[in-house]
C-alpha cells in the first residue's frame, strides 16, 4: 500500500487536511492562551507540504507548479520558496520541544479589549521573536496572525484542487 492510500483519522484528501488545519487555526483563535491550541495549529500547518507530497496526483502537481515526483520530494522546498512563512513555521514546529514560557499563560482579566493583544502586559501569549537583528517593527511576529496567514495562503493556494475534490 503507498502512502497516497493511506487514511489517516478519516482524511484522505487535501481538503480532508485543509479542513483540519482550518479547524486547528480555528480553535487557536478561541483559545489564544493554549500552548497545545498553538502548537496543534503550528504542527497542522508546518505538514500540508507533507500531506500534499502524498496526497497529490500528476495533475494535480502540474497545475500547482510542482516538479514531476522524485524519491527526495521537493514540496516543501518549492511551496517555503513562494511564501517565506512557511519556514517560519517549520522552524517554530521543530523548535517547540524547546519551548519555555516567558509569561504565564493564565488569562488576565480586561486584556483583549484593547489593541495591546490579550495576554499578560497586552502581549500576545504566542509572540515570535524573529531577532534583535530586526528592526523593532519587524522583529515580532504574532502566532495566530501568522497561522492565519500561512492558513489563507494555503488556502488560495490550494482552491483548484478542493472545487475539484468537492465537484
Amino acid at each position: 500500500m503507498s502512502r497516497s492510500n493511506i487514511q489517516l483519522f478519516g482524511m484522505e484528501t487535501v481538503s480532508d487536511y485543509l479542513a483540519l488545519c482550518v479547524e486547528a487555526v480555528h480553535d487557536l483563535k478561541g483559545q489564544e492562551d493554549s500552548v497545545l491550541k498553538g502548537f496543534a495549529a503550528i504542527l497542522a500547518l508546518n505538514h500540508m507540504a507533507d500531506w500534499l507530497r502524498y496526497k497529490l496526483s500528476e495533475s494535480e502537481r502540474v497545475q500547482l507548479g510542482l516538479p514531476n515526483k522524485p524519491l527526495d520530494d521537493p514540496v516543501a522546498s518549492f511551496f517555503e520558496k513562494q511564501n517565506g512563512d512557511l519556514v517560519l513555521v517549520r522552524q517554530i514546529a521543530n523548535g517547540f520541544k524547546h519551548l519555555r514560557p516567558v509569561h504565564s499563560t493564565q488569562r488576565v482579566a480586561g486584556y483583549g479589549v484593547g489593541p495591546y493583544g490579550i495576554g499578560p502586559f497586552g502581549a500576545p501569549y504566542l509572540l515570535i521573536d524573529l531577532g534583535d537583528d530586526k528592526d523593532s517593527s519587524e522583529r515580532w511576529c504574532v502566532g495566530l496572525d501568522l497561522c492565519q496567514r500561512v492558513l489563507d495562503w494555503w488556502q488560495a493556494v490550494l482552491m483548484p484542487i478542493v472545487k475539484k475534490e468537492g465537484s
